[in-house]
């Protein structure tokens, strides 16, 4: 699934919010809440974290039908066990959710990078709307647009920062 279509679905959901669950065999390996110690204090302490003994208190606490939730992680753990998931094709090493304590996390839709902005030129110059350089005014990365179109590969604004970031630092400082 893209990011797109997870979005979506999300929002199409009452209350626009979903729930990433994950349990102790996943914890142990990819110790999140101790690599992300401050953040996950401050997410618990926000209430979109929480950490249950059961996949029933966990749902309970966000007012999720426990009975659909435990249904749910079932029905992923046995999807797993020929290591292929046809749901949502997560590829990787699978783990099932099985062992407690259990994880959920409260998420919603976010920007996470804007597609649209400022015309530039090649010198990182910015383009006014009768096509006319502005003067002393430069831009890169996210204020700009039209480098990637409607979507990007995670990881590639990168490149434009540093590159017309660079193009117009060496511009403005002439």
């Amino acid at each position: 699934m893209y990011r797109d279509d997870i979005s979506n679905a999300i929002l199409n959901q009452t209350g626009q919010v979903a729930y990433l669950v994950w349990g102790q065999e996943i914890e142990t390996v990819g110790n999140m809440t101790q690599l992300h110690k401050v953040e996950f204090e401050q997410w618990q302490k926000d209430d979109l974290i929480y950490v249950a003994e059961t996949l029933e208190d966990a749902a309970n606490h966000y007012g999720i039908d426990a009975t659909k939730l435990q249904e749910t992680i079932a029905a992923y753990n046995e999807s797993i066990k020929d290591e292929v998931d046809e749901d949502f094709n997560k590829g990787g090493k699978l783990r099932p959710i099985s062992e407690g304590k259990f994880y959920i996390q409260k998420v919603v839709p976010s920007t996470h990078h804007t597609m649209g902005g400022l015309k530039i030129n090649e010198h990182a110059e910015v383009i006014d709307t009768n096509g006319n350089v502005i003067k002393g005014l430069f831009a890169a990365g996210e204020v700009t647009g039209g480098i990637h179109g409607t979507n990007r590969l995670g990881g590639n604004a990168i490149t434009d920062i540093i590159v017309f970031g660079r193009i117009a630092g060496t511009n403005v400082s002439k």
